[in-house]
């Protein structure tokens, strides 16, 4: 477990992670964190096209500096302190992830240190690869650094989430003061929102998680280093947003730019089957004059195509080229050209660009959030997502004589699945829209399982010694379910109670759950030694009203062997 004294609501959540673990060979749970990898590995791509982004962003700043120093520099000087206090809490959010794929893998902290002081940055970032880590589904390890072990206190100190948090805060509060609300309100509503660290999560009816719980409790080492790459993501995208508003407060018309660049917009997702679409540009460009665009195997030394051109791919409009190829094959595709623009002298200057994507199949999680298999009669809880697909546009249903609904208390991507019939599968079937049409994203097949019978008790005990006056103040039998994760109730509808009295052998039929008083009043006669036995036990279970559950059958329970002492 998480270490440190644990609740009773610990424990339960502890042996139910145990349970599948023991199931991680299953392949929803391979492909769980799968997903997780691509995912992480897409945030990576995008963080990497923000900082260069960012960084020709500060570029301009620099040219329009040398060219109006006095009136550029105060807007400068905040920039650059975005992108100090940028630079800072995305380091440290990186150093984080390594330091939890360290513990949890259990790696050399020196080698990490020698690594790290010979700038050998390929093998750092090769042992701290997702893909390459051995404990992805550890969750224990994740929780006990950033959240602690003990309940309603959240741990403080280095690499917790308290100090993120704080780190997170600060870094909000120092972009939003370089933000002027009447002109640049928007911006400020947006990072208020996108590093909002005081909100909770609603997990059930009557209980909410707070933001760290949430992103970090319990939760696998891959969803917490994915999680910590969307908050590197949202970093760059809010210095993107603050430098781009600072640079719209100088008069760019008032400066002359003595450089082009190549400049590539695009996704770096793209499910196989889809287009992938980039918008290639130079990033001064004439709107009265269109650039040429070419794709092909570019010689940087001469700038200029080698081997065969493609000018098809990509249309041009209003300086702007927008690259369009089918993604037929899955993987990281790479591709890149020459933008060649017209100079006032009439002779064409040649700019290179390159461009990477990665092609995925169309990925679907559909993962029971209580076990791995769907059980008759109760509200079993899912959560269907689809990466890259917003909830409202990802349909499911169910086969097998059940029904699935959404769940509106636990909101978007969660639904109820509830099996009545005798069925031993059930299959879950899941289509998104994506760019307008309704598209397959797989089948799941589920076992259906019979809830296991409760364990029958009768004055506390299951078995055993027991005193007459024990089991005459509290005579009736109620069922209780033993290490199971559902919050389900029982009621016995009848039972035997047999006891010797003399040489006779007293067996009397009980209608309900409780002994009958006169019953009750022989047993508290009973000798010390006496045998009790509590046998032919039927329990039916209740719903949420405290009825039996329809299309639930009653089910017998062990017999009960007490001795009087």
């Amino acid at each position: 477990m998480a270490g440190g004294k644990e609740t009773p609501r610990q424990k339960m959540i502890g042996m139910m992670y145990l349970v599948l673990t023991a199931l991680l060979a299953l392949n929803v749970s391979k492909e769980i964190l799968n997903s997780f990898i691509l995912i992480n590995d897409s945030l990576s791509l995008t963080n990497q096209n923000f900082t260069g982004k960012n960084q020709s962003q500060y570029d301009a700043f620099g040219v329009a500096l040398a060219n109006d120093e006095q009136k550029v520099r105060p807007y400068y000087a905040k920039a650059m302190q975005v992108k100090e206090a940028s630079d800072s809490l995305y380091h440290h959010v990186e150093l984080l992830k390594q330091y939890l794929i360290m513990r949890t893998d259990k790696l050399d902290s020196t080698l990490i240190d020698q690594l790290r002081q010979s700038g050998d940055l390929d093998s750092i970032s090769s042992i701290f690869s997702l893909r390459n880590v051995n404990s992805k589904d550890n969750y224990d390890i994740p929780t006990n650094i950033m959240i602690g072990g003990e309940e309603g206190k959240l741990k403080e100190g280095k690499w917790t989430a308290s100090e993120l948090m704080y780190k997170i805060n600060s870094f909000r509060d120092r972009l939003i003061d370089k933000v002027d609300p009447k002109k640049g309100q928007p911006i400020i509503d947006a990072l208020k929102v996108n590093f909002k660290t005081d909100t909770v999560l609603r997990i059930s009816q009557s209980e909410v998680q707070e933001w760290p719980l949430a992103n970090f409790y319990h939760i696998p080492l891959a969803a917490v280093v994915t999680n910590l790459s969307k908050i590197q993501t949202d970093i760059r995208n809010a210095e993107s947003d603050v430098i781009k508003y600072l640079y719209g407060e100088v008069d760019a018309s008032d400066f002359k730019f003595d450089t082009l660049a190549a400049k590539i917009i695009a996704p770096n997702l793209v499910f196989q089957g889809d287009e992938y679409k980039a918008e290639i540009f130079v990033a001064a460009f004439s709107t009265t004059q269109n650039p040429q665009v070419q794709i092909g195997k570019v010689d940087t030394s001469t700038n200029t195509i080698i081997g065969s051109v493609d000018t098809t791919s990509v249309v041009v409009d209003r300086g702007v080229g927008t690259y369009t190829v089918k993604a037929t094959q899955e993987g990281l595709r790479e591709y890149s050209g020459l933008i060649r623009v017209k100079a006032p002298s009439g002779k064409y200057l040649s700019y290179p660009f390159k461009g990477e994507y990665m092609v995925m199949k169309s990925g679907v999680v559909v993962s029971p959030t209580k076990m791995n298999v769907l059980y008759r009669g109760v509200k079993n809880p899912l959560s269907i997502s689809v990466p890259g697909v917003a909830p409202e546009l990802v349909k499911a249903q169910i086969t097998g004589g059940g029904s699935l609904r959404p769940d509106n208390k636990e909101g978007k991507g969660n639904y109820i699945a509830e099996i009545k019939g005798g069925e031993t599968e059930a299959v879950v079937k899941v289509s998104a829209e994506i760019d307008g049409k309704s598209r397959p994203m797989g089948d799941f097949k589920f076992r259906v399982k019979n809830v296991p019978a409760p364990t029958p008790t009768i004055a506390g005990v299951e078995e055993g010694l027991i005193s007459a006056n024990r089991l005459a103040a509290a005579p009736t039998v109620i069922p209780k379910l033993k290490d199971f994760d559902f919050e389900l109730f029982y009621k016995v509808t009848k039972f035997d109670i047999v006891f010797q009295v003399g040489a006779d052998l007293i067996t009397t039929p009980v209608n309900g759950s409780t002994i009958p008083p006169n019953v009750v009043d022989q047993i508290k006669r009973l000798k010390k030694g006496s045998r009790v036995y509590i046998e032919n036990t039927k329990a039916v279970m209740l719903d949420e009203t405290n009825r039996p559950a329809p299309g639930v059958t009653p089910v017998p329970l062990a017999p009960m062997s007490l001795k009087i002492n």
